[in-house]
């Protein structure tokens, strides 16, 4: 019988022992010369960048060990870098701010996909509101410029951390940021290798003036909760079944016609004075609804189509609010035009006629706005372009995204060239960049990254409805009807989602993308 040499055992006990040491210490070594690493990248700081010391983060809360820089650019520019210790999978996203910007916006939520993101306020602080519009530097960087430069120091820290260059550079963001998307497709096309613009606000000259003409007719004849309580459950049921599926959601609100949906029918009668509406409150909604044309006829302003009233996107938009200081998002812009046209003496923005002064404000939103369809330099160099836009959203409505669609392809040689690199997919039922009661969860990441690099160009996304989801601007109305969990195909612009007559109708494979 043989039997092993205790003697003999034992030191293969010590010598596993002592590999196991070397290898815990190697690790160590490793991770306390990255720790280091990450510590060190303040020696890019120069004349134009403020590079703080890294900051190791270790992993917890479904994050993974990593290093988190922040810095600032020309003295006013934050922006802040958070890069994956291990398993870098050679990618940056970068997270556009919405709104007025002048916070640090999202730099976590692919970590464990192994990105590194990073972020930007674009040059002040959400503190003091929109002042930075009375500095020229400032409303530039908003504009456009923070992005840019706070886009180069992050490409800087990555590459300084992990030895090498970026593999591929990606963006997202949506309606401010979504502009911010577009503008940096337009403006600096080497920046990024693809792109997601979300409900871009790329036209501040006509957002501007449509927010207000309709805070004067809200300021007149005032919708109420129970206005639009009122308008949601006429809209969906006048317009709901028109897809051939009853499910809470108008898939093409354009179908919703006058006609279709007769607003004359809730009118109150005499002496009544719930359940209806008065005939300055039809008066509101109608404008709300139609488009805005000028006097020779021309849409200037698309309306917003029917559909989700009582979602909480058209009460935030123009009900007071304390983040507004008590004024409504749609009536601070009366002082927003007015710090841009501050140096002309003679405007008056309570004489400014929104259908037909808009020349007026030319130069003083040229910075801010994008007026070119001509996106060839992005495009010859692979970039691509992702456009969102949900079908009910109040204040970017969808048919601008459309008219912007239609811009590209006059300038880029057509509807079949133009979506070899740019795809616009229309989300129904979804508010203002999320929200409403359609299928407006939805990952444009991984569709992004596949089209970039695999050449696999996006044929459909899934969308989802969560059900009820809090939102901090989102107030739905609790007596409206609520969504329900359904996923949804979300199909390139124009093919829409059709149902198969058959199947599950909450399930996104019983829906084929088709076209008009």
């Amino acid at each position: 019988m043989n039997t092993i040499d205790p003697v003999f055992t034992l030191k293969i006990k010590q010598l596993t022992t002592v590999a196991l040491f070397m290898a815990l210490s190697s690790v160590g070594a490793e991770a306390a010369e990255i720790e280091q690493q990450c510590h060190k990248l303040y020696r890019l700081t120069d004349v134009s960048h403020a590079i703080e010391p890294g900051v190791p983060v270790a992993a917890g809360g479904g994050l993974p060990a990593h290093c988190r820089v922040r810095g600032v650019v020309n003295r006013a520019i934050r922006f802040e870098v958070r890069l994956p210790m291990a398993d870098w999978n050679g990618r940056l996203m970068f997270t556009a701010v919405g709104g007025a910007a002048g916070v640090i916006g999202d730099t976590t939520s692919l970590l464990a996909d192994g990105f590194a993101m990073a972020s930007t306020d674009t040059g002040h602080e959400i503190s003091e509101g929109f002042e930075f519009y009375r500095q020229p530097e400032a409303s530039i960087d908003y504009a456009y410029r923070g992005v840019h430069l706070a886009t180069l120091a992050s490409k800087r820290v990555i590459s300084q951390f992990y030895g090498r260059d970026i593999d591929h550079a990606y963006l997202t963001g949506c309606s401010n940021g979504g502009r911010a998307a577009l503008m940096e497709a337009l403006r600096f096309p080497d920046d990024y290798d693809g792109i997601i613009a979300g409900a871009p606000a790329f036209r501040f000259q006509e957002f501007a003036s449509w927010m207000i003409a309709m805070h004067r007719l809200q300021s007149a004849h005032p919708l109420t909760d129970d206005s639009l309580l009122l308008l949601d459950n006429a809209s969906r049921r006048a317009c709901d079944g028109i897809d051939g599926v009853e499910d809470g959601v108008i898939d093409d609100p354009r179908l919703c016609t006058a006609d279709v949906l007769d607003l004359d029918a809730l009118a109150c009668a005499e002496g009544q004075a719930e359940g209806c509406l008065t005939e300055g409150q039809i008066a509101t909604a109608r404008g709300h609804y139609q488009d805005l044309i000028n006097a020779e006829g021309v849409v200037v302003s698309p309306g917003v189509p029917p559909g989700a009233e009582a979602a909480g996107d058209w009460a935030f938009w123009m009900a007071p609010n304390e983040q507004m200081g008590g004024d409504s998002p749609i009536g601070s812009m009366n002082n927003i035009l007015a710090l841009l046209m501050r140096f002309e003496t003679d405007f008056n923005v309570d004489d400014y006629d929104p259908a037909e002064d808009r020349d007026r404000i030319a130069d003083a939103t040229t910075a801010l706005d994008v007026r070119s369809g001509d996106l060839s330099e992005f495009r010859d160099r692979g970039g691509k372009l992702l456009m969102y836009q949900g079908w009910n959203d109040y204040p970017l409505r969808p048919q601008r995204a459309i008219d912007y669609l239609g811009k590209v392809e006059r300038a880029m040689g057509g509807a079949t060239a133009t979506r070899s690199f740019l795809r616009l997919f229309m989300v129904p039922g979804m508010a203002h960049c999320a929200g409403g009661p359609g299928p407006w969860q939805a990952d444009y990441v991984k569709p992004l990254v596949a089209w970039r690099e695999d050449g696999k160009a996006p044929e459909r996304i899934v969308g989802a409805q969560p059900g009820p989801v809090a939102f901090d601007h989102l107030a739905p109305d609790a007596r409206a009807v609520q969504p329900h969990r359904f996923t949804r195909p979300l199909c390139p612009y124009p093919e829409y989602a059709k149902y198969r007559g058959q199947g599950d109708q909450s399930d996104e494979r019983s829906f084929d993308c088709v076209s008009p």
